[in-house]
């Protein structure tokens, strides 16, 4: 019996001790990786589109108020994509200024 108690205690210390470690290593989405950039970006257009597909039907109902609430939600993530974009258009430029410089 205190055997088996021994091996359940050490492999709960181990995971105890590994678990951390390998949540350090779980957020590998590098955000400075255009592609996830890009995927990103659609994806908050997707979101856009529904968001506006929302605030109409809202709007054929008669709702102002949950209305009022979506055209925010739209105003809010269009601020966020363009601001997406501009650090995107950012990032592409500093990486060609990079490869520039490599082939000298």
């Amino acid at each position: 019996m205190t055997k088996s108690k021994s091996i359940l205690c050490m492999s709960l210390l181990a995971a105890t001790l590994i678990a951390p470690t390998a949540r350090g290593f779980a957020d590998d989405d590098d955000r400075h990786d255009t592609r996830n950039q890009r995927q990103d970006l659609r994806q908050d257009r997707e979101k856009l589109d529904q968001l506006r597909q929302r605030r109409e039907e809202e709007i054929r109902e008669g709702d102002k108020h949950e209305a009022r609430e979506y055209n925010a939600k739209v105003h809010n993530l269009q601020k966020d994509i363009h601001k997406d974009r501009k650090d995107l258009k950012k990032d592409d430029r500093q990486d060609h200024g990079n490869r520039d410089h490599d082939h000298d």
